[in-house]
């Protein structure tokens, strides 16, 4: 009989984890949960405590949810195999969500909608689909990426806003502040903020963003003066007003598209 009750639980185990997590996996408490990153986050070591790491979006890792605010990591994913920590971590419940199977995935039930951003003219349009055609519902200016390279001294990073189909991956909603938080291969262009041990900073890119892939997000801005310019690593800003309409609007799987 106890037999039979460990190889149970070890299968519990094995189906709650999503199916890339790898053989390695099973061996995670049952009351945890597979997560994934939606946004570059910072890991601490406890709640608000101090930041010991920064982990990029997409990041696999088991976790409990311990509040509306925050989440207990156990443990994180390498080359597809659950690996434990030495000790437990903590990361903010805004920035991740709980992997699911495709079955379990949210399905849009209103009218189909679209984002068109125009790298020339500076403007997000959001497009619902329609009997007669397809109508504007909103429209707003945008700032954009910088389409040109940061001096030697700084790294030398060319960021670009490029072209093409993305989708809403991942919305991100944290109504303290987006905690935006200093990339490793950025480090040259803050090296005052690095040096005072200052690597994230709270609402940097508003309270709303959508993830969209390749390193994009449409987010706020704590910089308004900016919009309309070409002046951004790579993401489209619009001002925060903005952001949280556009948020409310659009679902995950929305088709995002980038022309110039």
């Amino acid at each position: 009989m106890h037999g039979i009750t460990t190889l149970f639980i070890a299968l519990l185990l094995f189906l709650s984890l999503p199916a890339d997590a790898g053989q390695g996996a099973a061996t995670e408490p049952a009351a945890a949960k597979t997560w994934r990153l939606a946004t570059i986050s910072a890991i601490r070591t406890s709640p608000e405590g101090h930041i010991t790491g920064i982990w990029n979006a997409d990041t696999l890792f088991t976790a409990r949810q311990v509040d509306h605010h925050w989440l207990r990591i156990s443990g994180h994913f390498l080359n597809n195999q659950w690996q434990p920590l030495e000790q437990a971590l903590w990361v903010s419940r805004h920035y991740a969500d709980e992997v699911v199977t495709k079955s379990a995935e949210p399905v849009r039930t209103g009218p189909e909608r679209y984002i068109v951003v125009n790298k020339n003219t500076f403007q997000l349009q959001v497009f619902e689909r329609r009997g007669e055609g397809d109508e504007v519902i909103y429209e707003a200016t945008v700032a954009v990426g910088m389409d040109d390279c940061k001096p030697k001294e700084q790294g030398g990073q060319c960021y670009y806003t490029e072209p093409g189909e993305y989708a809403v991956r991942w919305k991100v909603h944290d109504p303290q502040g987006i905690e935006w938080c200093i990339p490793k291969y950025m480090e040259a262009e803050y090296p005052e903020d690095i040096a005072n041990g200052q690597r994230c900073f709270r609402g940097a890119i508003g309270t709303h963003a959508l993830n969209i892939g390749k390193s994009y997000a449409i987010h706020g801005t704590n910089r308004p003066e900016l919009l309309g310019q070409k002046v951004s690593r790579g993401c489209v800003r619009a001002a925060n007003a903005d952001m949280r309409t556009i948020y409310r609007l659009m679902g995950v799987g929305d088709k995002v598209i980038i022309t110039e």
